[in-house]
């Protein structure tokens, strides 16, 4: 898939972005007054047509509304990730965040769920190097990409899974792109085709990492808002104080 060009405001934005995220790590590493896997993380997976980003979007407002936290969470959606891996110094500033033993444990997982017989397998790997360092971090919505699996032995993370009904789906697609009925159909098909082929081409099947979201929620049957209060009530759950001012 051909990358889409960024604006000059837009590569501002990304900059910005991770640089204040890989500025507030260092200062958190130079202080050692926190180690990493304290701060929490959310990813997002979803079938085509469900609303992954917008929730990523929403969660990251209303956390940082509530909750007021020093490093602020930041939503990292397929366009933003891809883009932190095409951009060497954003990746380089992102890698060398992490200490040597979280780049053996890394390294360890990756070796048993990643294929890496394929040509791709390399550029895939450098972003799920990238995921997984800003999970450790924390703060952190991370939707699609596999960033579930790249994650899913780390104590810090909720794994958030989005699903619908086909009609559903084909009806929210008609209405945001502003497509056909039968089209939109067509496109949340073949979409959600394209996914699980996407996963099955970059993860290999292994017994010893079955992965099960801890929160599956039917987006037919909630709003975003909704949703959202759901997810923020999960993670009080699990992290409870952590959450605020953190």
């Amino acid at each position: 898939m051909t990358a889409i060009p960024h604006t000059s405001h837009q590569r501002m934005g990304l900059d910005a972005r991770v640089a204040a995220h890989v500025h507030a790590w260092s200062k958190i590493r130079e202080a050692q007054s926190h180690p990493q896997e304290c701060y929490p993380f959310i990813t997002i997976s979803r079938q085509f047509g469900c609303e992954g980003a917008e929730l990523g979007r929403v969660l990251v407002e209303l956390l940082n509304e509530r909750c007021r936290p020093s490093i602020p969470w930041v939503a990292y959606d397929r366009e933003l990730l891809d883009a932190v891996a095409r951009e060497l110094h954003l990746s380089r500033a992102v890698l060398e965040s992490l200490d040597g033993q979280r780049r053996n444990e890394m390294s360890e997982l990756f070796d048993a769920i990643l294929n890496r017989k394929l040509d791709e397998a390399v550029i895939y790997r450098k972003l799920a190097e990238i995921v997984r360092s800003i999970a450790l971090h924390g703060h952190a919505v991370l939707v699609g990409r596999g960033t579930a699996l790249t994650t899913q032995d780390l104590r810090n993370g909720l794994h958030i899974r989005l699903v619908a009904p086909l009609e559903w789906r084909a009806h929210k697609l008609a209405e945001t792109r502003s497509l056909p009925y039968a089209e939109a159909r067509k496109l949340a098909v073949q979409g959600e085709e394209q996914r699980q082929r996407f996963i099955s081409t970059f993860f290999i099947h292994n017994p010893a990492y079955e992965f099960l979201p801890e929160l599956t929620l039917d987006n037919s049957r909630f709003n975003l808002l909704q949703l959202a209060e759901i997810v923020f009530a999960a993670l009080s759950v699990r992290f409870g104080s952590v959450l605020v001012g953190a």
